[in-house]
């Protein structure tokens, strides 16, 4: 069995290679957050700032926690991407023979194997991020000024575990699907665009929706504490809505995607093969857009809910608190967008065999692009319009200016940011794989 998987992966070395780009940024950045609590916790008694040990602790814990919710989150859709463009493959070694757990452990070894080597090299560059993070708490004052990481032997095999649970997390239900689906179901699903919702991710999801709902109805209903409580309970309910939002995107997100690109009234032909190449390809689009969902929305409840509540956090506090996040979860939407362009090329070789224009190929391609970047910016708006009501509500916040107290200049740079960095993904590796095909072609 292993002398399958490595020939397998060497073989698809260049469609694994953007999953393996995330599980490095993963390992850097799970693995830099843990060693720099372990740095922090040992140099807490000559911080200048008060319960500075205290400090380390919750937030070190805060963010090691959304760090590696992102990476599993990452992992699994770009792993998950992969094997899902691999279902041909996968229906014909069960044709040929193989048991449907052989498989599964294949898959899993495959993923293993990723993981161990993303480990790797991430547990150098893990270093260089705790060195950023320790400067970040330096900041404000729960570390001393110049605080560098401190070795200790345990780090290295933590951020391997780290990096291997977060892969394992993230993937488990994919190879799981995969081996169980029928050799005709692969088949024709390698075709289909439809995205799928395994039963515990669905139990999970409603769970933590059900938790949400409840703190809310408990803050509203009986409003205990002061209003800075309120706010938090209602803040931290708004979190939990998110990740169980985020677990189901084929029933959170792809509605609001065909919702508000039906609202475009454009008669644009670009813009309608854009619409309907994301609409049909589901899999593919909910794949990009959920790790630019993951950034949009915690930036708009941290950072907006926080301005508004009155808790004066600005854009680097809560860099602070999600900046590990954010990279990890951008990194996983630019890794989506290179895995892929082998089937947009696909639909972009069949477009210019219709005879649609190159100036036509490469606008749809930053429409695509767009539509992705403005679905994860809605949904982020979703939940940033959702704090303001519910802070309105449970800590007396007036609407007119809570709406005029958000950081809407630091919006517009991270929608900006958002947009840029999608449709340069999209177009970059569009003609990456167009350069490329022109070049095999005589």
């Amino acid at each position: 069995m292993l002398s399958l998987v490595v020939a397998d992966l060497r073989s698809k070395v260049s469609l694994w290679s953007p999953a393996l780009l995330a599980l490095i940024v993963c390992a850097a950045c799970a693995g830099g957050v843990a060693v720099a609590i372990s740095s922090g916790l040992r140099t807490a008694g000559s911080a200048p700032g008060p319960d500075a040990l205290e400090g380390v602790r919750v937030l070190g814990g805060t963010i090691g926690m959304l760090t590696v919710l992102a990476a599993a989150g990452v992992t699994g859709s770009t792993a998950g991407f992969v094997l899902s463009a691999q279902s041909q493959d996968h229906a014909l070694w069960l044709i040929v023979g193989f048991t449907p757990r052989r498989l599964r452990w294949t898959l899993r070894l495959e993923i293993l194997a990723l993981a161990l080597v993303g480990a790797v090299i991430g547990i150098p560059l893990s270093y260089a991020t705790a060195t950023g993070i320790l400067w970040q708490w330096s900041t404000i004052g729960i570390v001393a000024p110049g605080q560098v990481p401190i070795f200790e032997m345990w780090q290295p095999p933590t951020v391997l575990l780290l990096t291997v649970v977060s892969a394992a997390w993230g993937t488990w239900g994919v190879t799981r699907r995969a081996s169980r689906i029928s050799e005709m179901a692969a088949l024709r699903e390698a075709r289909s665009g439809r995205p799928h919702i395994g039963w515990l991710t669905a139990m999970t999801a409603a769970t933590l929706f059900g938790a949400g709902c409840v703190i809310i109805l408990a803050i509203t209903a009986f409003p205990l504490g002061g209003p800075d409580d309120r706010a938090a309970g209602a803040l931290s309910a708004l979190l939990v809505l998110i990740t169980a939002t985020l677990l189901v995107p084929a029933w959170t997100i792809r509605p609001l995607l065909w919702l508000w690109t039906a609202l475009v009234p454009s008669r644009s032909s670009s813009w309608y093969l854009a619409r309907e190449t994301c609409r049909f390809a589901s899999t593919r689009s909910l794949a990009t857009v959920v790790p630019f969902a993951i950034g949009s929305s915690l930036v708009a409840v941290l950072h907006g809910g926080g301005t508004v509540s009155g808790g004066g956090s600005s854009l680097a506090e809560v860099g602070v608190l999600i900046g590990p996040t954010l990279l990890v979860s951008w990194t996983g939407g630019v890794c989506v967008i290179a895995l892929i362009s082998r089937s947009r090329s696909r639909d972009h070789a069949l477009l210019e065999q219709a005879g649609a224009p190159p100036g036509t190929v490469l606008r749809v391609a930053s429409l695509e692009g767009a539509i992705y970047a403005a679905t994860a910016l809605l949904y982020g708006l979703v939940f940033l319009l959702a704090a303001v009501v519910l802070l309105h509500a449970v800590a007396d916040i007036g609407l007119n200016s809570a709406m005029t107290s958000l950081p809407w200049a630091d919006f517009t740079c991270l929608a900006g940011l958002t947009m840029g960095t999608s449709i340069g993904a999209v177009l970059l590796s569009t003609a990456r794989r167009d350069s490329r095909r022109g070049a095999r072609t005589p």
